[in-house]
């Protein structure tokens, strides 16, 4: 006890001197923002060009319609056509019917004056004029421009070098085979996947417009597209 004290508070803490950062340290931490900014702003512009390059399905509607309108018939001109105009003619007058009569009543009263003759020529009735036969052919109905498409001409080479690899032989996706026009008609477990004098309402073109399908290969082209799409306007016949 002699070497030993009571403690009665306890011993001052020293106070930590705060330091600054270093130049090296705040380049370091301006480094890794501005490495964050650019992955957020690389991040936003990949999701852009993403949006943008997505298919606008409604885009091929119009071109569908423009087909259709191209068909329509024109009125035909009627030719201009020459009106007769009716003639009167002219009334023999009572002294030119009887001369003998008024000879004689110029003989017996030399006083008396002649009585004036009306001699207004009455005004013919209008004639209807008949329209002159033409023969100017009538245009062709839209569907008969459009019977140029053929199936195996033009439909069926578009099928068998787009579609025929997933669906025809061997590999049948969905049950659909269109190796054929009958196969095609019959369609895929599914239904259906065209209806014959509506392209709007098949399925098949609108798989193909939205790109869809073929199935991880490049687009129809327009011109592909247009021919099927007015193959089945015209009833998806087999000629």
């Amino acid at each position: 006890m002699g070497n030993s004290f009571w403690r009665t508070k306890a011993e001052p803490s020293t106070r930590k001197t705060i330091h600054w950062p270093s130049p090296a340290q705040l380049i370091t931490q301006l480094g890794i923002a501005v490495a964050i900014t650019l992955i957020w702003g690389a991040l936003w512009w990949g999701f852009v060009q993403f949006a943008a390059d997505k298919p606008d399905q409604s885009a091929a509607l119009p071109q569908n319609e423009a087909v259709q309108v191209d068909g329509e018939p024109s009125p035909t001109p009627l030719p201009p056509t020459d009106t007769p105009v009716a003639t009167s003619t002219p009334q023999p007058t009572a002294a030119a019917a009887d001369p003998v009569g008024e000879t004689a009543g110029a003989t017996d009263q030399p006083a008396e004056q002649a009585p004036p003759i009306d001699t207004a020529t009455p005004s013919p009735a209008p004639t209807e004029t008949p329209l002159p036969a033409t023969d100017t052919p009538v245009p062709a109905s839209v569907e008969n421009t459009t019977e140029q498409v053929s199936f195996a001409a033009d439909v069926f080479p578009i099928i068998e070098n787009r579609c025929v690899k997933c669906h025809g032989g061997e590999e049948t996706e969905e049950g659909l085979s269109m190796t054929s026009h009958a196969e095609i008609m019959q369609g895929s477990w599914n239904g259906s996947i065209l209806e014959p004098g509506n392209a709007d309402n098949s399925f098949m073109v609108e798989q193909i417009i939205s790109g869809e399908m073929p199935k991880n290969e490049p687009r129809l082209l327009p011109r592909e597209i247009r021919i099927i799409t007015e193959w089945i306007n015209v009833g998806a016949p087999d000629n």
